[in-house]
């Protein structure tokens, strides 16, 4: 059987050879029509033709493949890649999986990939407490095409993918006022020994306390460190004890209304009549399956993951320029369900 060219694919859609190529590589500088790109498409699917994508690599200096970082525990780095690998097909680009940590130390391997063309650029899943200042003077000192989703908050130089968790407060407060005619308390769970609350969690206090305030209210934060069930059950059900209207409140984490859900059934209040209930993340998907169904201001992952790569590709392929570090700001996602 003969194998095909692109000389093949020019003579059948009626172009010249280079056209071809701008269409396939989308080199800069080259304009063609839609018309034309579509007579290449076309033909390069009648024809069946394959790209030799070790040939390409070499014309090009691109492996057409992206690095994604994360920690490979870590439901939201899952959530992120839905997203990553949707803008990367649509353009035909490859994700390379890369199990690492928020080290630099332990991303040094990314930066050999892309030193060796194996990579073309690097999507990591961060905190936004995240701010490695050695990683980023090693992806600018290579020059490596690089976005990070959810951190870098506050450092304008690095391109950052975030929610506006100011926002999300705003939404989940505004929906519930709506719907009940009364403030929630805000209930903020933490891990460790101590409260140290990052940039999104800063975030969310103080939109929640400035919402109270500018309506002349006093704002209701409780605080609590995550303990096993039951060790903590009595700090939960007294929370429910809120007086003689049915008590609301938004809690930052799912797992924290998962707490809330488990001392109403012991104390017999039916979720969503006797108690209400919100979360301000979708950090297990969760949410929908509990009973009844929470409702939820949730973190666009995926969307987050989808946008992180378009910005990605766009510094590969040269139609921005890598100065352009403006953070790209997507909203959370209102899902009303049965809780509130």
């Amino acid at each position: 059987m003969k194998r095909v060219t692109s000389f093949d694919v020019a003579a059948k859609a009626g172009v010249s050879r280079s056209v071809v190529s701008a269409v396939l590589n989308g080199t800069p500088g080259i304009g063609v029509s839609e018309e034309k790109r579509r007579a290449v498409l076309q033909a390069i699917e009648e024809l069946n033709y394959v790209v030799d994508a070790q040939a390409q690599g070499m014309r090009t200096g691109r492996s057409r493949c992206i690095a994604a970082c994360g920690d490979l525990r870590n439901p939201l780095f899952a959530q992120m890649l839905e997203g990553l690998q949707k803008a990367c097909a649509e353009q035909g680009y490859h994700v390379l999986l890369y199990g690492g940590t928020q080290l630099a130390s332990d991303r040094q391997g990314l930066v050999e990939l892309f030193l060796q063309r194996r990579i073309d650029g690097i999507v990591t899943k961060d905190s936004t407490s995240f701010q490695d200042d050695e990683w980023r003077q090693q992806v600018e000192r290579h020059r490596i095409p690089y976005v990070s989703v959810e951190g870098y908050p506050e450092a304008a130089e690095v391109a950052s993918v975030q929610m506006d968790y100011a926002q999300s407060i705003r939404t989940a407060l505004d929906y519930a006022w709506s719907k009940l005619g009364k403030p929630l308390t805000y209930v903020e769970l933490y891990n460790g020994p101590e409260h140290r609350p990052n940039w999104g969690d800063r975030q969310r206090t103080e939109a929640y306390a400035d919402w109270m305030r500018e309506r002349g209210m006093e704002p209701r934060i409780r605080v609590k460190p995550q303990a096993e069930w039951p060790e903590d059950s009595g700090w939960w059900r007294e929370l429910l004890r809120g007086g003689p209207e049915a008590p609301c409140c938004l809690t930052n984490w799912s797992r924290a209304a998962v707490s809330l859900y488990r001392a109403a059934f012991e104390t017999g209040m039916r979720i969503g009549q006797d108690f209400f209930v919100m979360a301000a993340d979708n950090t297990e998907r969760m949410n929908a399956g509990l009973v009844p169904s929470l409702s939820a201001v949730e973190v666009p992952y995926a969307e987050m993951g989808e946008a992180a790569g378009n910005r990605l590709i766009e510094y590969i392929e040269e139609r921005r320029e890598r100065t352009d570090t403006a953070r790209i700001w997507l909203p959370a996602k209102l899902m009303a369900r049965e809780s509130l």
